[in-house]
């Protein structure tokens, strides 16, 4: 009996993966233009094998699962989520360059945390 408990919990435990949450709204000229410059095009991109884009409307009601990432005032904001918690975050758009170079960044500081292997299976 233990053993199926247990493997019923492996069941329903969360399975995290990495990835970038957006933060933007309706209206905002800096979600427009990553969009425009990055948004039409991150999923053929490296960074978006590590980190699949997902987008959240500031002003919607907070998916369960990211309700204690908090502080989230401006838009766009990124959030770089690890295992269910938040690693990196990217305040705002100012262009490409800078924009890459602040994910090379927030990527480079998860690998740090994550074995040389293969990423690790989260543990809650």
């Amino acid at each position: 009996m233990p053993l199926i408990m247990l493997m019923l919990l492996g069941a329903i435990a969360p399975a995290w993966g990495d990835e970038l949450v957006m933060f933007g709204q309706q209206g905002c000229p800096y979600c427009a233009a990553w969009n425009r410059e990055i948004g039409k095009i991150y999923d053929k991109t490296d960074e978006a094998k590590q980190v699949p884009l997902r987008r959240v409307d500031i002003h919607a009601e907070r998916p369960a699962d990211l309700r204690a990432v908090a502080g989230i005032h401006f838009t766009p904001t990124f959030v770089v989520m690890h295992c269910g918690r938040e690693a990196a975050r990217i305040v705002g758009y100012a262009g490409q360059e800078l924009f890459w170079e602040q994910l090379d960044a927030a990527l480079a500081s998860i690998k740090k945390t994550t074995p040389a292997a293969s990423p690790a299976p989260c543990s809650s």
